[in-house]
C-alpha cells in the first residue's frame, strides 16, 4: 500500500555464498529476488523461497546462514532449522533470553520452560574475554562475553549468545552487540 512507484535497493532480497581462505572472506551473490508489490508476501518469503532453493544444492552438507539482523526472525530461522541448516545472526540488545531451567524436582505440575531471564546486570557479570581477532580486513581487539541461553523468541530454543565490543584505537569501545548462533558447537570467537 505505502511503496513508491519505482524500485529501491530496499525491495531486492539476496542471498549471497561465503568463500574463505586463510584469513580472507568474500561473499558472492548467488541469487537475488524481488518482492512482490502486492499479496502477502514479502521479503522473509522472498529469503525462504531463496533458502529452500539453494538447500537443495547442498543436500549432504551443513550448511550455516549469516543473516542480517532484520531477518533474524522467528518465521525465518524455523524454516531454515527445519531445512537443516544452522543460523548466526545479530539480534536487538533487548532480546528477551533465559537460563536453562533448573532441574524439575518431582512435584505436582509440569516443569519449568524456562530458567530466570537474563538481565544485562547478569551478562555483565559473566567472565569477559579479550582477544585480537581479524575482523574486516584488520586486527582488532573484540571484548566479548559468552554462554548457552534459550531465546523466546524461537520458542525455547537453546542457542549460543555471544556479546561482544570492539575496541577503537584510542581504547574506547564501540557499542555492544549480541549475535546468536543455533550452531552450538561453535565457539565464540568462531561466532
Amino acid at each position: 500500500m505505502n511503496r513508491q512507484l519505482f524500485v529501491r535497493g530496499q525491495n531486492w532480497v539476496s542471498l549471497g555464498l561465503t568463500l574463505s581462505r586463510e584469513r580472507r572472506s568474500v561473499a558472492v551473490p548467488v541469487l537475488s529476488r524481488l518482492s512482490r508489490s502486492t499479496g502477502n508476501s514479502g521479503k522473509l518469503v522472498a529469503a525462504k523461497t531463496l533458502l529452500r532453493v539453494v538447500r537443495s544444492g547442498f543436500r549432504d552438507r551443513l550448511v550455516t546462514v549469516l543473516l542480517d539482523s532484520w531477518y533474524m526472525r522467528r518465521n525465518l530461522i524455523k524454516p531454515a532449522l527445519n531445512m537443516g541448516c544452522q543460523v548466526i545472526g545479530q539480534v536487538r540488545r533487548d532480546t528477551a533470553l533465559y537460563a536453562p531451567p533448573p532441574p524439575h524436582n518431582g512435584k505436582r505440575g509440569r516443569p519449568r520452560k524456562y530458567g530466570s531471564k537474563l538481565m544485562p546486570e547478569t551478562v555483565a557479570a559473566f567472565p569477559e574475554t579479550t582477544r585480537q581477532l581479524f575482523l574486516y580486513g584488520k586486527e582488532q581487539t573484540v571484548h566479548y562475553r559468552s554462554t548457552e541461553v534459550l531465546a523466546y523468541f524461537l520458542g525455547g530454543q537453546r542457542v549460543r549468545a555471544v556479546c561482544s565490543q570492539l575496541e577503537n584505537k584510542d581504547g574506547t569501545r564501540r557499542q555492544s552487540r549480541l549475535i546468536l548462533s543455533t550452531d552450538l558447537t561453535l565457539t565464540a570467537e568462531e561466532i
